[in-house]
């Protein structure tokens, strides 16, 4: 394929495959986990362990580049998370989940890199926010299919484990239609460039840490508090499901309204959206069993995922293509250190407050994200005057 557009389409049928079998471990291990009585803080960890790898996998994943190319190194991480899914199914035990959580977010982290980057180092300022939340729906879209195959046997048995392992084997076929170049010969190395990227774009090196501790806890514990407050594996699968819904509905028009306006902005306000939000569920409680929950966890899982991508369209804006991979791992680091600490603080506090606690621990992360977006917006409005006149520029071309 010479066209880059089939070659991006053909990617993005590969990564909804792929995430669709990794998809449905996100209620499957939790559900599972509650089932075999395991300890609420090896349930906690083992999201952190999750999260470990794949800040792990973000250090190595430009290496991994700069060897393979895109393509071959998405496929290769690909592979080894389908093996990862097997594994899990196979060793029913909290510290052999905690060990595999910590292998599957290793490769899990290379695909997201791996992709985003190759996405970023071909998009243009003035359509990188469509071209990302059409990677985001994509994303989504796969983790709300899989979600779906809780359907398709017991959450005792290996069944779901196996098909969510053999979708993810099928769906990288597209990937030999794709023509990837060779690997970057030239001597500077893709790398992660944390102080440059503080320097750069403060923004996008601190929103990236604090959108994972957020999100870490969200992802991980949601499962576990919709099962606790009675409902059962189909329901929970149903409530993620909407979650991800949201996600894949909200990303192109935030996207497209990311490109028109600042992106700080648009940050800000949907960090004190999803604040209100949390705060509402917080206080709810039990009263949103059922499909109230599932309605409110739409919504919130719209505004709550296109955060990330409207920051790291953000930072890439200021940074450039030629350090798309570094940025993008860069990037994924941050946010795996915060989802790594999230799942752990979150516990506490729902030790301490109950298990609507979860909501409250978010609600002060998104207040604080809001807070700093702010500050930075009245320090230097003009970054974002500058982004809008070379957007503005090439689109005259």
């Amino acid at each position: 394929m010479r066209s880059p557009y089939a070659s991006i389409a053909a990617l993005l049928v590969s990564v909804a495959g792929v995430l669709a079998g990794n998809g449905v471990l996100t209620t499957l291990l939790p559900v599972r986990a509650e089932l075999e009585h395991f300890p609420a803080l090896a349930i906690s960890l083992m999201g952190s362990a999750y999260f470990g790898g794949m800040l792990t996998g973000a250090l190595l994943t430009p290496r991994l580049v700069q060897r393979f190319g895109h393509i071959k190194a998405f496929g290769l991480s690909s592979f080894c998370g389908a093996l990862m899914i097997l594994a899990a199914g196979t060793f029913v035990e909290p510290h052999a989940w905690v060990c595999i959580g910590f292998l599957r977010g290793f490769f899990l982290a290379g695909i997201y890199a791996i992709v985003e980057s190759y996405l970023q180092g071909k998009a243009e300022n003035r359509i990188r926010g469509r071209l990302l939340g059409l990677y985001s729906i994509t994303q989504y879209g796969g983790w709300a299919i899989g979600n779906q195959f809780m359907r398709l046997g017991d959450p005792h048995a290996f069944t779901i484990f196996g098909i969510a392992a053999a979708v993810l084997a099928v769906f990288l076929s597209p990937l030999l239609l794709i023509e990837d170049g060779p690997p970057p010969k030239d001597s500077r190395r893709p790398s992660m460039r944390l102080l440059w990227l503080l320097r750069t774009t403060p923004v996008g090196f601190v929103c990236a840490a604090l959108i994972g501790f957020a999100n870490g806890p969200f992802w991980s514990l949601t499962p576990v508090y919709a099962t606790k407050l009675g409902m059962d594996g189909v329901q929970t699968g149903t409530l993620v499901t909407a979650i991800t819904l949201g996600s894949a509905a909200f990303q192109f028009p935030v996207g497209r309204i990311s490109d028109a306006f600042d992106r700080r902005k648009v940050l800000m306000g949907l960090c004190i959206l999803t604040a209100l939000f949390e705060v509402g569920i917080y206080w709810s409680g039990a009263r949103l069993i059922g499909w109230p929950f599932v309605v409110v966890g739409f919504i919130i899982g719209g505004i709550i995922s296109t955060q990330y991508y409207v920051s790291s369209a953000y930072t890439n804006d200021i940074t450039g293509r030629d350090n798309a991979v570094g940025v993008a791992s860069a990037l994924l680091f941050l946010y795996c250190i915060g989802a790594v600490l999230g799942p752990v603080t979150a516990y506490y506090v729902m030790r301490w407050l109950g298990d609507s606690a979860l909501y409250l621990h978010n609600a002060g992360i998104h207040v604080a994200m809001a807070v700093f977006v702010m500050l930075r917006v009245l320090r230097s409005p003009a970054i974002e005057k500058v982004r809008l006149s070379r957007v503005a520029a090439t689109a005259d071309r």
